[in-house]
């Protein structure tokens, strides 16, 4: 079974891949709310985090994609289902801040979603390239670049040559991001700028291909 989380502590690997790595706190101090997509709820760490605590005058708007209903059910059963227009949803508000999660194949009901405004940071969290390849693809990383604003920054774990240029090629500037707990390496891509020259090179010259979404 894959570990959802690295051993070394989920919460602190939570903090330095998607808080630390799309630069939340600098996005709390430039602008209201702070809208943030999450692939991948899980138990829901990256809500956790992201809001506790908010800066003063900070709010954030959270949303959350999870294919198994089961999942959010249990993880978090403060949230209350919603349902119109063929999607499904938990919410909750807090304070300030705001929390939806998305039910279902996200490549089908993200792009059906009434988003308000462009996301500020994607927290790219799915489950690893091999297990779960539909959220990894060219195709899916263009959808998230169309829904992003222009400072947004995704980040992930990941550090494979495959995703990466299947960012590169959805219109992100891929940047080489540092690991967790001993790992070397994550990536980190910016919806406007350049993919970091020296990666770029690198990706020129490997034969693996992009993953991209089956004909």
């Amino acid at each position: 079974m894959d570990p959802c989380h690295s051993r070394a502590g989920a919460r602190a690997e939570t903090r330095f891949h998607y808080l630390e790595g799309c630069l939340i706190q600098e996005l709390f101090r430039t602008r209201s709310p702070v809208r943030v997509l999450e692939v991948g709820f899980g138990t829901g760490i990256g809500w956790e985090e992201t809001r506790a605590p908010l800066p003063k005058g900070g709010s954030l708007d959270f949303v959350s994609l999870e294919i198994d209903e089961d999942l959010v059910r249990w993880s978090a059963p403060q949230l209350q289902r919603r349902e119109a227009e063929g999607l499904v949803w938990y919410e909750q508000a807090t304070g300030e801040a705001r929390l939806r999660v998305l039910v279902g194949d996200a490549r089908s009901t993200l792009p059906r979603w009434p988003q308000e405004a462009p996301f500020d940071a994607v927290y790219q969290d799915a489950f690893a390239p091999r297990k779960n390849p539909i959220l990894w693809t060219t195709e899916w990383f263009t959808l998230l670049r169309d829904l992003s604003a222009e400072h947004a920054v995704m980040a992930t774990y990941s550090s494979g040559v495959a995703i990466r240029k299947a960012m590169h090629d959805a219109g992100w500037a891929v940047h080489p991001g540092p690991g967790f707990a001993g790992k070397r390496h994550s990536t980190r891509a910016h919806a406007r700028g350049a993919t970091d020259p020296a990666l770029l090179a690198a990706l020129a010259h490997s034969p693996i291909p992009a993953l991209k979404d089956p004909p």
